[in-house]
Parts: structure tokens; sequence; C-alpha cells
């Protein structure tokens, strides 16, 4: 979309009328404009009736309109046989209508101008009542937290007003009225990812450009299953180059030659602690330390109820505790193939935290780690800040791809039918709980 200026809009009860908001400016306008009329009067009438050397009290009908004080003649003024004065208007009455046109012509362009014009930009219709709140931004770079709803939090038919409609729109999804009624509102995600993103691990993306030289830059996913790995890795792949190593393999090279791979050197779902003992199949020549990890982490709640959906671990799932035969609670263990081994946890909740903690805790090297919720409903700003990091660049957002249907492709990801894509994950994850 092209880049605009926008301002932070919030429904308010007031009944106040947006005019107010801009009533200065449009009295300086209407002002100007009187002005400029009342000059038209005096440059076209009494300017002229000086000339004709006309006082108040002469009874006399202009006839012909360029008479010169100095050449009046009998032949180019008539008496007035009602001995009345005439209207001086009708000295120049094309030249006073049409200075009168262009006053009322500046007034309608003030009021059009500073009022009509800021309707149309908010998409306000007559019947509502609006504060505007002055917050300046560029619509390629706007934040969906810098709208806000009314304090409601309801979704309105209005969709020129909805966020989260404008978000599929720039994603280039047409919803349907049953999905619109579904979808969380703004409020309500805010409600349960914050205001912004939130990323740990970018004090460290300095010391990764500084220590890996332009085209060794590679970015690669990494996390636990079901955390949103294979979405991050289709975003950077659609949107996100190292332009040195663009410029190098271009126009023919392939999305890892451009510097987004599949997954980091040692693999994704591999934990940190194994990076130096473990490589993934076909990943023997890359230098480990030039990948930086993009990590991904999940809500762990939402993440376990996903696991039990494709590897129960138990009759009850999840299943973190249960009692003992001298009545005391126990973890439920589990265990899990990682790096070509069998590993052994506490519980399905000890393994989530023992994955994100080798990075967070125990990686020396340069890593990001990445909400799977902003990657859900923020692609875009997202998608920048990881790219950015490793220092790359990203599509502008009128060319961003969206990633639409379930970034899950191929086999090995569960059925095709229950794979979630952009729409089904808003109404399953933006909902309170």
């Amino acid at each position: 979309m092209p880049t605009t200026n926008t301002q932070r809009v919030r429904k308010s009860s007031s009944s106040t009328p947006i005019f107010i908001l801009h009533a200065h400016k449009i009295v300086v306008f209407c002002s100007a404009a009187i002005f400029i009329f009342l000059f038209a009067v005096n440059l076209f009438l009494v300017t002229d009736l000086e000339k004709q050397n006309i006082g108040a009290n002469d009874p006399w009908q202009i006839q012909t309109p360029a008479i010169h004080k100095n050449n009046v003649n009998d032949s180019q003024v008539e008496f007035d046989q009602n001995d009345n004065n005439i209207n001086n208007t009708a000295t120049n009455p094309v030249k006073i209508i049409f200075a009168g046109l262009a006053a009322i012509f500046t007034c309608l362009f003030a009021v059009n101008l500073f009022l009509v014009a800021d309707l149309e930009k908010h998409n306000i219709g007559a019947n509502e009542s609006w504060q505007i709140q002055n917050h300046p931004t560029t619509y390629n770079n706007v934040n969906d937290n810098q709208v806000e709803f009314d304090t409601n939090g309801n979704n309105s038919n209005n969709t020129a007003t909805n966020p989260v409609i404008d978000y599929f729109r720039r994603a280039g999804v047409e919803l349907d009225n049953d999905s619109i009624e579904s979808l969380p509102t703004w409020s309500q995600i805010e409600s349960i990812i914050g205001k912004k993103p939130v990323f740990r691990g970018l004090d460290t993306c300095e010391t990764f450009r500084q220590t890996v030289p332009p085209l060794g830059r590679m970015l690669g996913s990494a996390g636990m299953f079901n955390s949103g790995t294979n979405l991050v890795t289709r975003l950077m792949k659609e949107n996100c180059v190292i332009p040195e190593r663009f410029n190098k393999y271009a126009p023919d090279g392939s999305k890892e030659d451009y510097g987004i791979r599949w997954q980091c050197p040692w693999g994704k779902h591999t934990p940190a602690n194994f990076k130096n003992n473990h490589t993934a199949p076909k990943n023997e020549e890359i230098i480990k330390d030039h990948c930086l990890p993009i990590v991904t982490v999940r809500n762990p709640f939402d993440w376990m109820v996903s696991m039990c959906n494709i590897w129960p671990h138990h009759r009850i799932c999840p299943h973190l505790v249960e009692m003992s035969s001298n009545g005391k609670k126990v973890p439920v263990g589990v265990k899990v193939k990682l790096a070509e081994q069998w590993l052994n946890f506490d519980s399905l909740a000890d393994l989530w935290n023992e994955f994100y903690a080798q990075y967070y805790r125990d990686f020396e090297y340069p890593y990001l780690i990445v909400r799977f919720e902003d990657l859900t409903f923020r692609q875009y700003e997202t998608t920048k800040t990881i790219c950015e990091c490793a220092g790359g660049v990203v599509k502008p957002q009128n060319m961003f791809k969206y990633i639409i249907k379930s970034a899950k492709q191929g086999p090995g990801h569960g059925k095709v039918s229950e794979r979630t894509g952009m729409v089904e994950a808003w109404i399953k994850y933006g909902q309170p709980k």
C-alpha cells in the first residue's frame, strides 16, 4: 500500500463534532475569504466610484463603466428621472459576483481540506462520533497496536475501521461473514500476546554481524516440535535475503544461496548443547557459527496440547504428575528421540523448559528467540526484526508475502485436513481461554 500518514483512532462516546478539532483552521481560511471579498468590492466599486467623482448625493446612473475622471461628457451619463441614487453595485456586477464566488469557494475548500479529507482518511461514517488522537505513522510501518477499538473491543461490520480485517486484506485474504464473526478482536489478541512482539537475544545480533562476514551469514530455524519452525522458515525464505549473498548468487540462486536455510546445521529440533557434536544431513560443509539460530517458542500450555494431538504420551494428555503408591505426587516422565538418541525428561513440561533453557541460559553464541504467537499475528513486523538481526533486508510491506496456508508441507506433518492456516490459527489461538 502507498505511504500515507495515519492517526490513532479511538471510538469515543462523546458527541463532539469532529469539525471542532479544525475550527481554528477553518476560521482562518474563511476570514481570508471575507477579506478577499471586501478587497474585491473596494477594488471594483469604491475605486471605480472615485474615478467617476460620484458622491453619495449624486443621482447618476453609470452606463459606460470605463469613464475617466478628466474626460466625462454628457453622452456618457444620464440623469435619473426619479432623482434617486442608483445602487452602486451595478458598476461591476460580474466582477463582484466573481469575487463573492471566490470567497465561498475558499471557505468550502477549507472545510474540505480540514474536515472532509480528515473523515475520509479515517473512513469515519457520518453517523459516528470519533475522537482523533494525533499519532503520525507510516502506512508501510503501521503496527496493529497503533489502532484501538472501542472499550468493548467488538469487531465492527464496518471493516474499513477494523485492524483485524485490514490485516487479512493486506495478506490478500477476503473473508466471508462467518469468518469475520468468528475472528477475535484485536483487543482480545493483545490481551493474550501483549502490544508488541517479544524477542530474546536481540543484544547478540550486533555480535553476529561483526563476527560473521556478510557472504557467510545465514539464518536457520530451531525449536521444539509444533513451535513454529516451519512458519518462520517459510516467512524468511519468501521475504528475507542477505544482500551480499543475493548480489553474488542472483538471479539463479536458491533461498539457501541467499542466506536462508531450512534449519540450523546441527538440526532444528536438536538441543543446543549438541551444536558442536551433531550435524544434520546435508549440512556437513556448513560452518555452524555462521548460522544464526532463530529459535521459535510457543506458550507451553498450547504447545503441550498440540503435542498430545500427535504424540499422546499417556492415556491422559498432557499428564504432568500422578500419585505414587505412598500418596505423593511424582512427575510423569517422557522419553524423546533427539539428535538420533533417546533422551529422558521428568515430564512434558520439563522437556519444554530444558530445551529452551539450553539457548537462553547456556548458549554461548548469538541467537534470537521469537514467539510463535508473534509469527502468527504479526508476520511482517516479526519477520523484519529477525531478518535485520542477521544483516538481511526484508521486502517492503506492500510486497510482503504472508503465509496464508499451513506452513507445514509434505509428509511427516500429520493429516493435511488437520493442518492450520492463517484464518484458522487466528480463530483458534486468538481467543482468551
